[in-house]
């Protein structure tokens, strides 16, 4: 069994269950597997970050009432980060793939976990995530039904893109950019048009970015660019018993 620690909240996996692979052509998560920890810690702190600017922003998201859905949810290292935000909200677990269900249910007993797929439903809530693992403007038409659906019912919708890997490549010439800062003002302004909110957040590291998805206020279409979480974060094998922890730096 490993233990990974996100903040205040804990995931145990077993070692089958650590397995990595690539996700399947909707996107979503092999049966069982998660991402590798590196990315997962990045991708952690990001969420945090975006997380914690909702909440300092609008007080009501720390009650009871406030409701999150981690529509792809895969092993339930985001959920985990969620309710390490927001203790007191209202969780929902979904993985469309079956293998993965037991994993959550042992970790989050308290959590709405559902089993459906995201294509033929969507569900009402304060905030939703959206991690296709592959997600870049460039396959917008891929996931395009997924997000108009996702992003009306909801107050902040936040996806994952992945866009920023490629930068290191020289992929922002197929957009016609010069800074990933453009870039994000480019996925603003196509989505506006289509979903009636744009990007307001982003907070990006290395090869992961969480981009958050707000109503216009105003006119000025400001995007808040905003470092990662610095969050705890290790990981630990259990042996005899015991849990010998990791504490070697992630980056």
């Amino acid at each position: 069994m490993i233990k990974y620690k996100i903040g205040n909240q804990t995931i145990e996996l077993k070692n089958s269950e650590t397995k990595q692979g690539k996700g399947n052509q909707k996107g979503k998560a092999p049966s069982g597997s998660v991402v590798d920890w590196r990315n997962t810690a990045e991708t952690s702190r990001n969420i945090d970050a975006v997380c914690k600017y909702i909440l300092n922003k609008d007080k009501a998201s720390g009650s009871t009432s406030f409701k999150v859905v981690d529509a792809i949810a895969r092993a339930g290292f985001w959920s985990a980060g969620f309710r390490n935000v927001w203790p007191n909200c209202q969780l929902h677990i979904n993985e469309f793939e079956k293998e993965c269900i037991p994993v959550l249910e042992r970790n989050f007993p308290d959590d709405k976990i559902t089993h459906f797929d995201i294509d033929k439903k969507a569900v009402h809530c304060d905030l939703a995530f959206l991690d296709f693992d592959d997600f870049t403007l460039k396959k917008l038409e891929q996931y395009f039904h997924r997000i108009i659906s996702w992003s009306n019912i909801c107050k902040y919708f936040i996806i994952a893109d992945s866009a920023c890997f490629g930068f290191k490549f020289g992929n922002m010439k197929h957009y016609g950019i010069k800074t990933e800062e453009e870039y994000y003002f480019l996925l603003s302004d196509t989505l506006e048009a289509h979903i009636g909110k744009r990007v307001t957040v982003v907070s990006k590291f290395n090869n992961s970015a969480i981009v958050l998805f707000e109503n216009p206020t105003r006119r000025k279409k400001d995007i808040k660019f905003i470092p990662p979480s610095f969050i705890t974060l290790y990981k630990g094998k259990k042996l005899h018993g015991n849990y010998i922890i990791d504490t070697t730096p992630l980056f």
